[in-house]
């Protein structure tokens, strides 16, 4: 919802805004065509400084679950190569994305809009569906109300991540892990600042009053 009032809601007249500050030519869009450097040695380097920041974290990772942190890795790696095949057969040019599809599906399903659902509106839809098999295969399945101290905290985080995703041209997903991959610049400006957001947000729900510290 969210993205919505962002993409035709009250929050349109700010994005509208931020899209008309563009520039008169276009310019390039990926790290090795800005800095000059061979696309090749962009990827050694992506590779050397992931591998750093994986000896670093090491030691402090939460284990937790059936699923460690570097098989999530590992399976999050693999879905966003095969987003990219998959939909790129099925007419849909941009891989693992959330935001745009979401809002996709919200007009369909709650604002009766006609756009024809796309491969990435369908693979929103089968987000929940694939949580509750992983869920249910892992073991019993049982809903969990959050805290009513946490129900405006969630719902007005909700509502500023999918509004944010849509000012930012993207999400976490659609830039943090698929924009990252083509090394396009905005999806590296727009991952270090959800970077410096989360650590700010951590900070401020440490602070919460009744927060459950999740």
């Amino acid at each position: 919802m969210g993205g919505v009032m962002a993409e035709r809601g009250v929050f349109a007249p700010l994005r509208m805004s931020i899209e008309a500050q563009g520039v008169s030519r276009p310019l390039p869009t990926a790290l090795p065509s800005v800095t000059g450097v061979a696309p090749a040695m962009v990827v050694v380097l992506a590779l050397t400084l992931l591998g750093l920041a994986l000896w670093l974290v090491r030691g402090n990772a939460p284990q937790g679950g059936l699923w460690s942190w570097r098989l999530t890795g590992a399976a999050l790696g693999t879905v966003g190569v095969l987003a990219w095949v998959t939909g790129a057969h099925a007419g849909w040019q941009w891989g693992l994305s959330a935001t745009g599809p979401s809002r996709s599906l919200i007009d369909i399903l709650l604002l009766g809009g006609t756009s024809v659902p796309l491969w990435g509106t369908l693979m929103i839809a089968g987000v929940p569906l694939g949580s509750w098999l992983s869920a249910r295969i892992a073991g019993p399945v049982a809903w969990r109300a959050p805290a009513a101290v946490e129900v405006p905290r969630r719902l007005s985080g909700g509502l500023l991540m999918g509004a944010g995703g849509t000012l930012a041209g993207g999400c976490n997903i659609g830039h943090a892990l698929t924009g990252l991959s083509i090394f396009a610049v905005q999806s590296v400006l727009a991952t270090a600042a959800m970077g410096a957001g989360a650590w700010c947000a951590i900070r401020l729900a440490q602070a919460w009053p009744g927060s459950s510290q999740e």
